[in-house]
């Protein structure tokens, strides 16, 4: 949960999926930046008061646990009903953590220049939910309705797991601190090579003439 302050220290990273490396740079050297963006994730009681907060680079996921029953949630976007989730629970990504948990569970790749929120459901019973892109100047919530089955968990960038109880809810926005990062040549380059290297993005056999 760094970086909450302006003119903080730097993040080097080498591509988007691998861990920090150091660079050298001289004086004269130019370099590329990309901030990254982050979400502002806040869990609210019933009351209204706010219990936790945290900053996520990758993924909230608000998951059944180990209830047995379907996780049941009702979203809203700027106060209006989005829908009600009954799935194994949903996952609310930065472009940075669109090719995490929310790519595994079936959610668009997203450039992380990209300023946006991606929605997506883990294994919905129900045929016609699928991931979504928001904008990232809007409010995302979402609460454990008193008629649910079980509580509900959520995670933070997999960490910091917390129950939520009946009338419990995340509140989810772009953080006004995003990471910035030091790309090794530009944003797309460093972005796509990482595609291809970790996820032999689209690679099959080439295809042959006929003749």
């Amino acid at each position: 949960d760094d970086f909450t302050e302006p003119n903080k220290p730097l993040m080097l990273s080498e591509e988007t999926m691998k861990m920090p490396k150091k660079f050298s740079f001289g004086e004269n050297n130019k370099i590329c930046l990309s901030m990254r963006m982050r979400l502002d994730c806040r869990i609210v009681n019933r009351e209204g008061i706010v219990r936790a907060r945290f900053n996520v680079l990758n993924e909230v996921v608000i998951d059944r646990g180990a209830s047995p029953y379907l996780a049941n949630l009702e979203c809203f976007c700027d106060n209006v009903h989005l829908t009600t989730v009954q799935a194994d629970g949903i996952i609310f990504a930065t472009p940075t953590g669109s090719t995490a948990y929310s790519m595994a569970a079936g959610g668009s790749v997203v450039h992380p220049a990209v300023p946006a929120i991606l929605v997506t459901p883990i294994c919905p019973h129900v045929l016609s939910f699928r991931s979504m892109v928001f904008p990232d100047h809007v409010v995302l919530r979402c609460y454990v309705p008193d008629d649910a089955r079980a509580d509900a968990y959520v995670a933070f960038d997999g960490k910091y797991r917390r129950e939520l109880h009946r009338g419990d809810s995340v509140q989810i926005q772009m953080s006004i601190h995003p990471v910035p990062t030091i790309n090794r040549l530009d944003h797309s380059s460093d972005w796509l090579h990482s595609l291809k290297s970790n996820f032999n993005f689209n690679t099959r056999a080439r295809q042959k003439p006929l003749t």
